[in-house]
Protein backbone atom coordinates (compact mmCIF):
# COMPACT_ATOMS: atom_id res chain seq x y z
CA UNK A 1 0.00 0.00 0.00
CA UNK A 2 2.81 2.40 0.98
CA UNK A 3 4.06 1.94 -2.80
CA UNK A 4 0.92 2.64 -3.99
CA UNK A 5 0.98 5.89 -2.51
CA UNK A 6 3.80 7.31 -3.15
CA UNK A 7 3.17 6.44 -7.10
CA UNK A 8 -0.30 7.75 -6.68
CA UNK A 9 0.59 11.33 -5.08
CA UNK A 10 3.48 11.33 -7.53
CA UNK A 11 1.18 11.31 -10.13
CA UNK A 12 -1.29 14.05 -8.50
CA UNK A 13 1.16 16.38 -8.14
CA UNK A 14 1.81 16.81 -11.75
CA UNK A 15 -1.68 17.17 -12.35
CA UNK A 16 -2.38 19.48 -9.76
CA UNK A 17 0.85 21.62 -9.80
CA UNK A 18 -0.07 22.13 -13.66
CA UNK A 19 -3.35 22.70 -12.84
CA UNK A 20 -2.85 25.34 -10.00
CA UNK A 21 -0.18 27.01 -11.86
CA UNK A 22 -2.85 27.40 -14.53
CA UNK A 23 -5.73 29.02 -12.52
CA UNK A 24 -2.39 31.00 -10.69
CA UNK A 25 -1.80 32.74 -14.20
CA UNK A 26 -5.05 32.78 -15.29
CA UNK A 27 -6.79 34.71 -12.25
CA UNK A 28 -3.48 37.27 -12.42
CA UNK A 29 -4.36 37.72 -16.03
CA UNK A 30 -7.71 39.18 -14.93
CA UNK A 31 -6.56 40.76 -11.64
CA UNK A 32 -8.25 38.14 -9.50
CA UNK A 33 -6.50 38.39 -5.98
CA UNK A 34 -8.81 35.65 -4.06
CA UNK A 35 -8.94 32.94 -7.23
CA UNK A 36 -4.62 33.53 -7.40
CA UNK A 37 -4.33 33.38 -3.61
CA UNK A 38 -6.73 29.62 -3.89
CA UNK A 39 -4.44 28.88 -6.88
CA UNK A 40 -1.28 29.38 -4.63
CA UNK A 41 -3.02 27.38 -2.18
CA UNK A 42 -3.45 24.14 -4.94
CA UNK A 43 0.81 24.48 -5.40
CA UNK A 44 1.36 24.25 -1.69
CA UNK A 45 -0.78 20.83 -1.67
CA UNK A 46 1.28 20.02 -4.52
CA UNK A 47 3.94 20.36 -2.61
CA UNK A 48 2.68 18.28 0.53
CA UNK A 49 1.62 15.73 -2.00
CA UNK A 50 5.48 15.70 -3.11
CA UNK A 51 6.38 15.52 1.06
CA UNK A 52 3.40 13.07 1.68
CA UNK A 53 4.58 10.59 -1.32
CA UNK A 54 8.49 11.30 0.03
CA UNK A 55 7.48 9.96 3.39
CA UNK A 56 5.31 7.38 2.47
CA UNK A 57 7.49 4.22 2.43
CA UNK A 58 10.05 4.92 5.84
CA UNK A 59 7.39 6.67 7.63
CA UNK A 60 3.64 6.45 6.56
CA UNK A 61 2.43 8.28 10.20
CA UNK A 62 3.98 11.59 9.06
CA UNK A 63 2.79 10.86 5.65
CA UNK A 64 -0.79 10.54 6.58
CA UNK A 65 -0.64 13.40 8.82
CA UNK A 66 0.94 15.60 5.63
CA UNK A 67 -1.99 14.46 3.64
CA UNK A 68 -4.77 15.25 6.43
CA UNK A 69 -3.38 18.47 6.83
CA UNK A 70 -3.02 18.88 3.14
CA UNK A 71 -6.82 18.01 2.76
CA UNK A 72 -8.55 19.94 5.73
CA UNK A 73 -6.41 22.81 3.77
CA UNK A 74 -7.50 22.18 1.06
CA UNK A 75 -11.40 21.67 1.96
CA UNK A 76 -10.64 25.41 3.76
CA UNK A 77 -9.05 27.34 0.60
CA UNK A 78 -11.98 25.96 -1.42
CA UNK A 79 -15.49 27.07 0.66
CA UNK A 80 -13.50 30.65 0.48
CA UNK A 81 -12.74 30.88 -3.44
CA UNK A 82 -13.83 30.03 -6.84
CA UNK A 83 -11.59 27.41 -7.41
CA UNK A 84 -13.86 24.52 -6.01
CA UNK A 85 -11.60 21.99 -7.88
CA UNK A 86 -9.49 22.17 -4.52
CA UNK A 87 -12.22 20.11 -3.10
CA UNK A 88 -11.74 17.04 -5.43
CA UNK A 89 -7.77 17.28 -4.41
CA UNK A 90 -8.51 17.89 -1.02
CA UNK A 91 -10.62 14.56 -1.08
CA UNK A 92 -8.27 12.68 -2.75
CA UNK A 93 -5.68 14.05 -0.36
CA UNK A 94 -7.83 12.23 2.93
CA UNK A 95 -8.08 9.27 0.88
CA UNK A 96 -4.57 9.21 0.29
CA UNK A 97 -3.68 9.50 4.20
CA UNK A 98 -5.85 6.65 5.04
CA UNK A 99 -3.74 4.31 2.39
CA UNK A 100 -0.66 6.22 4.66
CA UNK A 101 -2.30 4.29 7.49
CA UNK A 102 -3.28 1.05 6.21
CA UNK A 103 0.20 1.57 4.70
CA UNK A 104 1.48 2.01 8.49
CA UNK A 105 -0.37 -0.98 9.87
CA UNK A 106 1.29 -3.37 7.23
CA UNK A 107 4.64 -2.22 8.70
CA UNK A 108 4.03 -2.97 11.86
CA UNK A 109 2.01 -5.83 10.91
CA UNK A 110 4.95 -7.17 9.23
CA UNK A 111 6.96 -6.95 12.08
CA UNK A 112 5.05 -8.99 14.56
CA UNK A 113 5.70 -11.90 11.85
CA UNK A 114 9.03 -12.25 12.05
Amino acid sequence: MRIAVLIISLCLVAILGLQSCAVMVGSNLTSDQATSQAGAAGLVMAFSFVLGGAFAMGLPRLSAAIFLVAGLSGFAMASASIFRDLQIWAGLSCVLSVMALIGAREIKGTSNRA
